[in-house]
């Protein structure tokens, strides 16, 4: 990472603070469990990962340490940059899927597209497309959804409330 820019840095940290904020609005208000953003390592058996955004059930809090997270969270969100290699992006996937993440996201900073994925049955990934409008339908928390331009958008708590039904006008 230290052939980027500091407005890569920039980008990555403001699309961490608005995945952290669009899952805690859902998370939040139907009290599932947490939403941690960067900060604590994620430590499966000998497997350490440092994910920007992770989302922990309610019925798995036990795992969240003062230092970590021990064990595997229902979602974690690594915020990349598009230069990324496919190699290394397929590196990420294979480590979170060996520790059972039901659901992992790659979002690049730079270009706001993201890859959602997955676990099938076997403890790979496969890719969430989008239904016809453009949602996205969460499988590690059940209550989210939202169409995948918001990553370009970026719209503000009180646009997604509003989408959701939380608030009205």
């Amino acid at each position: 990472m230290s052939n980027f820019s500091p407005q890569t840095f920039i980008l990555q940290a403001k699309m961490q603070a608005w995945c952290v904020s669009m899952l805690s609005i859902v998370v939040d208000a139907y009290d599932l469990g947490a939403v941690i953003g960067k900060g604590a390592p994620v430590q499966a058996g000998d497997v350490e990962l440092w994910p920007d955004v992770v989302f922990v059930p309610k019925s798995s809090r036990h795992i969240v340490g003062r230092d970590a997270i021990k064990g595997a969270p229902a979602l974690c969100i690594d915020i990349i940059h598009s230069g990324l290699a496919q190699d290394e992006r397929e590196a990420l996937r294979e480590r979170y899927a060996g520790i059972h993440v039901v659901e992992y996201w790659q979002v690049e900073a730079d270009t706001a597209q993201a890859a959602l994925y997955q676990a099938n049955a076997n403890w790979g990934y496969d890719l969430i497309p989008p239904d016809k409008a453009g949602m996205h339908f969460s499988s590690a928390i059940v209550e989210l959804s939202f169409p995948l331009k918001w990553f370009r958008e970026q719209p503000g708590i009180w646009r997604m409330m509003q989408a959701w039904g939380m608030i009205r006008d």
